[in-house]
């Protein structure tokens, strides 16, 4: 029962960058299935976006979360374009890529004690730490300051939950990039930049009115 629990909110989970794809690939053309282009996009926006809040220079440590039970197949493709993002904004590189997954039988809405330090030293050395990981239903005092206590700015790009703001707020994250939902109406003929500003909010500890 706890499996097929899990499995339903994971798919949950990825339900919105699902949507957020369909959409692009009605934009911009191509059958669904070979179409990895939004999960590109969005990685190459989200490497411009930390080279702006490194100001062009520093180094990056990604990390990527996957799931047991589903093949997660937006990991590479974002990964490619988050190169390519880097390789155009210059000065910023990337130190390395983690990788965060979940054990099949996981409930993906708690962290497992000691992951919020664990995520928060995968950047040591590191200027920024970009997590493409969902946020749990809450975290307690002691995991909030376990993430607080990175040595790098914290990126996090992922859903729009409900804690996404407070952490802002409190200087956990310096960046949050998250899914808008619904997403803007489309225009004719858009561009993946003026498909990114539609499908997703850029907010940092000083912009977060558009947040839930």
């Amino acid at each position: 029962m706890q499996k097929n629990s899990n499995l339903v909110a994971i798919l949950a989970l990825l339900a919105t960058v699902g949507s957020l794809a369909f959409l692009y690939f009605t934009q911009f053309a191509g059958p669904p299935k070979a179409n990895l282009k939004p999960f590109e996009t969005l990685g190459e926006m989200v490497a411009t976006e930390t080279a702006k809040l490194l100001g062009g220079s520093g180094s990056v440590v990604v990390v990527m979360e996957s799931f047991e039970q589903l093949a997660n197949q937006s990991v590479e493709p974002q990964l490619k374009g988050f190169k390519a993002g880097l390789a155009k904004a210059k000065g910023v590189t990337l130190k390395g890529v983690e990788y965060y997954k979940h054990g099949e039988g996981e409930d993906i809405s708690r962290w497992p004690a000691g992951l919020a330090a664990k995520l928060a030293a995968m950047g040591q050395g590191a200027a920024a730490t970009v997590l493409f990981v969902a946020l749990p239903q809450s975290l307690a005092p002691e995991e909030i300051a376990a993430l607080k206590s990175s040595g790098s700015k914290l990126v996090l790009v992922g859903g729009a939950v409900p804690l996404v703001k407070p952490l802002l707020t409190q200087g956990v994250f310096q960046l949050a990039i998250v899914n808008r939902f619904p997403p803007k109406p489309a225009p004719k003929n858009e561009t993946p930049a003026e498909w990114f500003g539609r499908a997703y909010l850029v907010a940092t500890p000083v912009a977060t009115s558009e947040l839930p």
